[in-house]
């Protein structure tokens, strides 16, 4: 053998040994990186899958049709108090205003009626005055009819009393009532028409003479009244005894 074969052969035998060297420090690698895996493996990793949602999160909040529809919700939902307090104002001021003028038709009302009932009242004290009347208290009878009358019908009976007063002077007349009845027709707070019975006794010199009960009529007038200050006076009044006198 020569020496060149001996160191090739030298050179040949020391080529596995680098190699298993090599191996041998590459198992060692493998096992330290092993144990180092088996160390990382053991401690919690829980920031790697949190990252994924977070990065969607950020995705979602960073993108355009996310915001605009929170953003839509955040509006209507600021609206609602908005809109529900306007209706209720709104409510309020109807009910309010219906209150309102429900006071103010139910007070005309109670006002009206008030008026009916003392026109009523008044129409029924002007016929009772107006049928009661005897020779000895005409004058005081002309100035109390006098008094209560208004208008037209004022100046009509201050010409018809004293043809009045000259019959019941004459004839010794007399007349008084013995039932009342009166009812309200039409009007208002200012004017009113009041339907007036009367149930009148009379009597005079010639009925006195024959012996006769005095005589019963009924008359049935309509009776006109005015608002005269605090007072209902009477302007129209159809009598049918002052009709034939004025005849």
């Amino acid at each position: 053998m020569s020496t060149d074969d001996v160191g090739a052969e030298n050179e040949n035998s020391d080529a596995p040994k680098e190699d298993a060297k090599a191996d041998v420090l590459a198992e060692d690698k493998t096992v330290e990186i092993g144990k180092s895996g088996d160390a990382v493996a053991a401690a919690p990793t829980p920031a790697a899958p949190k990252t994924e949602p977070k990065q969607a999160a950020d995705t979602l909040a960073k993108g355009t049709a996310q915001p605009v529809t929170q953003n839509g919700g955040k509006d209507r939902g600021a609206l609602v108090p908005i809109v529900a307090a306007f209706i209720a104002g709104v409510l309020l001021v109807a009910a309010v205003t219906a209150v309102i003028v429900f006071y103010r038709q139910a007070s005309n009302r109670a006002d009206e009626l008030d008026a009916h009932e003392a026109a009523t009242a008044a129409a029924c004290e002007y016929g009772k005055l107006i049928s009661t009347y005897d020779p000895q208290t005409i004058d005081e009878y002309l100035k109390k009819v006098d008094a209560a009358s208004t208008g037209d019908w004022k100046d009509q009976f201050a010409k018809l009393g004293q043809d009045l007063k000259g019959v019941v002077i004459d004839a010794k007349a007399t007349s008084s009532t013995y039932d009342m009845q009166c009812g309200f027709q039409s009007g208002d707070t200012e004017h009113a028409n009041v339907l007036v019975v009367i149930g009148q006794t009379t009597t005079n010199v010639n009925i006195a003479a024959a012996n006769k009960p005095p005589s019963k009529v009924e008359l049935v007038v309509v009776a006109g009244l005015k608002k005269v200050g605090d007072k209902w006076l009477v302007d129209k009044f159809d009598l049918p005894i002052l009709k034939q006198m004025g005849n």
